[in-house]
């Protein structure tokens, strides 16, 4: 698969839309070099940092408005990195990789074209999304064995489960003018439930801490689709900002952050009304963001190569701290001292220090840095390289790339496993 191809792939996980109006497109273009014109498009698109989200470790990390945090969860060691290689010949696959001895495993069948892949609580089940067969395929981590996949829709797309583990809302669309859908999925017993009617083009799904409502957005609108878990019925839409494309939570569930892209904001949220808080501008055409695990901070990526942090008790913006060009993910480590930027188009990753908001050297990991995960206790971070076919460990107390795993071809997203 090219990288025409690939732009292709990732338009269609967004419902065909180009990524960003007029206005954004032109900033893009106006400070980047032409080897980055040529791929612009495809990079900032918001699929493709949907199809590496599961990278965010702290995802459901943030600040309180009010009232105290949910108590905080150990999170135990992790054992394999399970990486989705979007195209592995015949049949895609998920290959895993041993953390103890940094060696890949025997690669698994997944479907066709894996975008996405989340986990669940216990560990015992990675769920892959398999974009172009429109299927959810279970994986056993005990065995690495596929179970039989499940029909979601045309498209499918991100997944997002509950906190007791017991459903999976997965997107999928039809097309750009017709409404999209959250597929509901038992999983108990992998069976595919209700379609769940929301807006047009939806490219992001987020279940609240709490388990009580999930949030799908719509990226063709301004509109983010709240679904009552226990009922399965949606809601009246909420209004945050042209192109929602990705979301993080308060530890005490009771604000939602919603990324949007074209808007070039962040708009908080209430989970209990279900109301809109002023948006924050961030900078041109966001794609992602984290949040410190004290929850004071967050850091929004914006694809013209800055990310901005946010101070959460004010809702203000600080100045934007400049990465390599064309970054679309983040990843904070356990500690809240360093944030990792990728730029897939610089082909780096670029550290932040937390404490002082200045970017160090960049690390060279591979070409096409796409996804990162980073171990819960804090000692690794593995990349995904999508030109390289490789996975890149870096060592955090030191900052160095370690020696390249070589996985199938074009590797795509990554999730942790106890």
């Amino acid at each position: 698969m090219d990288e025409k191809m690939l732009r292709d792939l990732l338009g269609r996980a967004v419902r065909g839309e180009p990524p960003l109006g007029p206005v954004a497109r032109n900033a893009l273009r106006a400070g980047i070099r032409l080897r980055r014109r040529r791929r612009a498009q495809g990079t900032a698109a918001c699929a493709a940092v949907l199809a590496a989200a599961v990278f965010a470790v702290p995802a459901l990390t943030g600040t309180s408005r009010s009232g105290p945090a949910l108590p905080a969860r150990p999170a135990p060691p992790a054992r394999v990195v399970y990486v989705a290689n979007l195209y592995s010949g015949p049949s895609s696959s998920v290959t895993p990789i041993s953390i103890a001895t940094n060696t890949p495993g025997k690669p698994i069948a997944a479907g066709g074209l894996p975008l996405f892949m989340t986990v669940t609580p216990d560990g015992k089940t990675v769920y892959v999304s398999n974009n172009g067969a429109g299927t959810v395929t279970p994986i056993t981590t005990a065995t690495n064995k596929p179970g039989t996949a499940i029909k979601i829709g045309p498209d499918a797309g991100q997944v997002a489960i509950t906190p007791d583990g017991r459903k999976a809302y997965a997107i999928t669309g039809g097309p750009q003018t017709s409404p999209g859908y959250a597929r509901l999925i038992d999983l108990a017993t992998n069976k595919p439930g209700k379609l769940i009617k929301v807006g047009y083009n939806p490219g992001a799904v987020a279940v609240t801490p709490d388990g009580r409502t999930a949030y799908v957005g719509n990226y063709n609108t301004s509109l983010v689709t709240p679904i009552n878990v226990a009922t399965g019925t949606p809601g009246p839409p909420i209004r945050t900002g042209r192109g929602p494309c990705d979301f993080a939570f308060s530890p005490d569930g009771r604000t939602a952050y919603v990324v949007n892209q074209v808007a070039g904001t962040v708009t908080p949220v209430s989970t209990a009304t279900n109301r809109p808080g002023k948006p924050i501008k961030v900078g041109t055409a966001p794609i992602s963001m984290a949040i410190t695990p004290n929850g004071r901070t967050a850091y929004v990526v914006n694809t013209i190569g800055t990310v901005t942090p946010i101070t959460l008790a004010t809702d203000r913006p600080g100045r934007p701290i400049k990465v390599a060009p064309g970054p679309m993910a983040i990843a904070i480590t356990p500690d809240g001292r360093t944030a990792y930027v990728l730029s897939y188009e610089s082909d780096a990753v670029t550290p932040i220090d937390i404490a002082t908001n200045t970017a160090g050297k960049a690390i060279d990991t591979g070409d096409g840095p796409r996804a990162i995960v980073i171990t819960p206790d804090g000692k690794t971070a593995y990349v995904a390289n999508f030109k390289s076919n490789t996975v890149t460990p870096i060592t955090v107390a030191t900052g160095r790339a370690g020696k390249p795993i070589k996985v199938g071809k074009q590797p795509t997203a990554l999730v942790l496993v106890p």
